[in-house]
């Protein structure tokens, strides 16, 4: 009963009143994750005036995932409902089964489009890059700034065979979290047992 009643409400937005309330109220409970469903009860609430409106909206807002569709819905004007039946279900469905849209202004507008934009910050970013990480470091696979630093890297360094660069890393985690200082000396004992 439930699916053909919600049906009925969906092709008949119009019809919205205090007896359509407890199945908008039924379907969002069984399923809370429902958007139309709790556009529908949102706006049902709205056209009755009920004092439940806003502790409604405030999870329903929640639950809908694009606020800017949900605010149009329960703005428009209930008057031109009855009118327009299957279109005011129409737009429900077309609101919700579009992708969201960003307008973005015409590259004539800015001066530069959004690739060129992106083109020169990746360009940017590379020659920071390549001037930040010195040959001989290169070479050895160190990093430019040896503050980031993580047990995990420590780890790939002796995984890979670069035992000096894990006993360096386990050595500045080892200054970094003082309460797990033995634990890193052991792993530096074992790495050395590795390099004999």
């Amino acid at each position: 009963m439930l699916l053909s009643d919600f049906h009925t409400i969906v092709k008949h937005p119009d019809m919205l009143d205090k007896d359509t309330l407890p199945v908008l109220q039924e379907v969002v409970e069984r399923y809370p994750a429902f958007q139309a469903g709790w556009m529908l009860l949102l706006k049902n609430l709205r056209v009755i005036n009920s004092n439940d409106f806003r502790n409604y909206l405030q999870i329903g807002a929640f639950r809908v995932a694009d606020r800017r569709k949900l605010y149009r819905f329960l703005m428009e004007k209930t008057e031109n409902q009855g009118s327009q039946t299957r279109e005011g279900a129409d737009i429900l469905t077309r609101e919700y089964l579009s992708p969201g849209t960003y307008h973005l202004s015409t590259p004539s507008e800015r001066g530069e489009s959004l690739s060129d934009l992106a083109r020169s910050i990746r360009k940017k970013q590379q020659g920071e890059e390549s001037s930040a990480v010195k040959p001989e470091k290169a070479d050895r696979g160190e990093t430019a700034s040896g503050d980031f630093v993580t047990e995990t890297l420590a780890k790939i360094y002796t995984r890979q065979g670069l035992y000096k660069d894990a006993i360096q890393a386990y050595e500045k985690l080892s200054l970094k979290y003082p309460e797990k200082n033995s634990y890193f000396a052991t792993q530096i004992e074992e790495i050395k047992k590795l390099t004999n």
